[in-house]
């Protein structure tokens, strides 16, 4: 990714790091995907499937958190994002007979073209912010 972009993303290392202890965990199920482009590796997409937890009853619904979206910026442009995203999507709607109903991921919107991208493929601003002050959006799956 380029330089004034490394801001709005954690390493590949931390996500496959943080996916290993989700799959250790138990309750979540990581869902780590290299992006290729023909025989080259192009990107990374991170998401993460979370049903309800039981310990905690505000949460009720089961939905995929997009953790990490990145296209190395050699390869930005190019389409790769938008049809990594759309594939990923069809990954979701069967994964767990489609049990989720919705898919939800927070950016800064700073990261206009991550945005962009996001809103073009039907995710909606929530209006609710994260810790670091970043929107989450939402796409409904059903």
């Amino acid at each position: 990714m380029a330089e004034d972009q490394r801001k709005f993303i954690a390493s590949n290392a931390y996500s496959l790091a943080e996916a290993y202890v989700l799959s250790k965990e138990g309750l979540y199920t990581p869902l780590p995907y290299a992006i290729y482009a023909d025989e080259q590796m192009v990107g990374f997409v991170f998401a993460v499937f979370q049903p309800p937890d039981e310990q905690d009853p505000d949460d009720q619904e089961t939905v995929f958190y997009l953790a990490r979206m990145m296209i190395d910026h050699r390869y930005q442009g190019r389409g790769y994002g938008r049809e990594a995203m759309l594939q990923l999507l069809e990954i979701m709607k069967a994964f767990q007979n489609g049990s989720a109903e919705a898919v939800v991921l927070s950016c800064s919107r700073d990261n206009i073209a991550a945005c962009r991208l996001y809103q073009s493929l039907g995710f909606v601003d929530t209006g609710c912010l994260d810790e670091d002050g970043d929107v989450y959006y939402r796409l409904e799956l059903k």
